[in-house]
């Protein structure tokens, strides 16, 4: 039946939301066996070794630009990442850098090849400067396989952040971080206010959000806003729980740390119809037509709007037409 819907999906829109429905319902009994390794998040064990530095590297960087943060605000400091998938080298990163504690919590165990992610960490090592890897061999040892020291780095599978009791009665850290993990939060608020809990007063979030349909139907020459067309009924039993895009868009992240007193600048990472040609670098505040994006982007809303669902009918052309965002959020002190 699996790959009869597959093959379905791939010919219509009613074919594919089946499809991502039985797909999610699946998904959902697996996880509630005990059953958590996933290929959400695999990331590293199919792309090359200099790929994947560069894919660490790049998050780190982007931590570092948009938060403002320097070795100085870094050294000492205790880190959270929600959502880290494979690999645990944007963590070792800011080890290296004089963090010191990276905890890191993940709802799936993402599948991976140890010795590939063995190879990324001593290439990664390589890279640093001789007081860097000072700080990163006493976070792990790579002599003959990943030994890493609890006290520096700590990592946590298989329950949500905000029911994980290991941070109920922890020591506040002084950032937490995600990239591409919120999105895959079906109702978020209950994240946010775990991570809320978690964070100091005067402690920064750093969060980057893909707000696309991750491929739902745009890979099949649909719309890329065709996921915002269907029912908030019918999208739930596609998506909760199985790491599909929640649909939340810039208002809500807006609104809902805004309501808990934090400090919030939104950053454009990306517009709807611009061929996958990767983020705005840098990252914008406020977009232009004939700058950041085009008639031809336009129209994609304007083409769909009348076909969205109620929830969606509403917003402006420019909230409709990103595709992704940086989150800098500052706690009140």
């Amino acid at each position: 039946m699996k790959d009869q819907l597959k093959d379905m999906a791939t010919k219509s829109k009613t074919a594919l939301v089946a499809y991502k429905i039985y797909h999610n319902w699946q998904f959902k009994r697996r996880f509630a066996s005990g059953d958590t390794e996933s290929l959400h998040g695999s990331t590293h064990s199919h792309i090359p070794l200099e790929d994947s530095l560069a894919y660490i590297n790049t998050q780190f960087e982007d931590y570092l630009q948009y938060g403002e943060l320097t070795p100085e605000k870094l050294r000492g400091k205790r880190i959270f990442e929600l959502g880290f998938g494979d690999n645990i080298g944007v963590a070792l990163r800011f080890l290296a850098t004089g963090a010191a504690q990276v905890v890191c919590l993940d709802k799936f165990y993402s599948k991976r090849d140890k010795e590939q992610e063995r190879k990324i960490y001593q290439a990664l090592r390589e890279t640093l400067s001789d007081e860097e890897r000072r700080r990163f061999d006493e976070a792990v040892d790579l002599t003959d396989s990943i030994k890493t020291d609890p006290g520096k780095i700590h990592c946590i599978y298989g329950v949500d952040v905000e029911n994980a009791e290991e941070l109920k009665n922890v020591e506040p850290f002084d950032y937490v971080i995600t990239r591409g993990a919120i999105q895959d939060i079906f109702e978020p608020d209950a994240a946010f206010s775990a991570m809320d809990r978690v964070l100091k007063p005067g402690g920064l979030m750093l969060h980057k959000i893909d707000l696309s349909d991750q491929g739902m139907f745009r890979e099949y020459g649909m719309n890329p806003l065709t996921f915002l067309t269907i029912t908030d009924s019918v999208y739930r039993l596609m998506a909760e729980g199985s790491g599909k895009p929640n649909r939340k868009k810039m208002s809500y992240y807006r609104r809902f740390l805004e309501n808990l007193g934090y400090d919030v600048t939104l950053l454009v990472t990306d517009i709807i119809g611009r061929g996958g040609r990767g983020d705005l670098s840098p990252h914008k505040e406020k977009i232009a037509l004939g700058v950041d994006y085009s008639d031809e982007a336009l129209s994609l809303v304007k083409e769909i709007r009348p076909k969205l669902s109620a929830s969606f009918k509403q917003m402006s052309d420019e909230e409709l037409l990103v595709d992704g965002i940086f989150v800098v959020a500052m706690k009140p002190v």
